[in-house]
């Protein structure tokens, strides 16, 4: 904190590749979507070694950067680079970015760089200006105008259901 105390105490994150393969199987057993969220460039680095030694092999991984946990990786998008050099080509990638105004540089360079964009506030208060957001929707349309900004279009629902390889489960939502 700015105070000089801990936010919470200082942990050891217990990550051992056996406990990993058992969320990996209930995840597959259930039909859930994997996504491998790496708070530091260690982690980035594993997700790889899952795959070689068949801890993981349905498809290629779900790669979540998570940047602004003080003790993890910075929100910071020069890191983007870096990081994209170490996951397995090809494989899809997004950045849980967490903080205030520092993350929205952060987004941007993900939306210029291909990665998919999320948001919510479970990661930020506040857009860009400072202003505090009351809702989701303020922060979802900040980054759907990240992503034009870089030439691209925010997808459709089924279209994104496409892109994650998941079934359409047909809800529908009634009034």
């Amino acid at each position: 904190r700015s105070n000089g105390t801990w936010a919470w105490p200082p942990m050891l994150f217990d990550n051992q590749p056996a406990k990993v393969k058992d969320f990996i199987d209930v995840m597959l057993e259930t039909g859930t979507l994997p996504e491998f969220e790496c708070f530091d460039v260690g982690i980035v680095r594993c997700v790889e070694m899952y795959v070689q030694t068949g801890m993981y092999t349905e498809r290629l991984p779900e790669y979540n950067f998570v940047m602004g946990v003080e003790s993890g990786m910075p929100a910071d998008p020069d890191l983007l680079p870096i990081l994209l050099k170490l996951k397995i080509k090809g494989a899809p990638w997004q950045a849980t970015v967490i903080g205030r105004s520092e993350i929205w540089p952060v987004h941007q360079r993900v939306a210029e760089l291909g990665g998919h964009l999320r948001t919510g506030l479970e990661d930020t208060f506040y857009l860009p200006d400072g202003t505090k957001a009351d809702s989701n929707g303020p922060l979802v349309e900040k980054l759907a105008e990240y992503a034009r900004n870089a030439g691209r279009e925010v997808a459709s629902p089924q279209e994104a259901r496409g892109m994650l390889g998941l079934q359409d489960v047909g809800l529908t939502l009634s009034s």
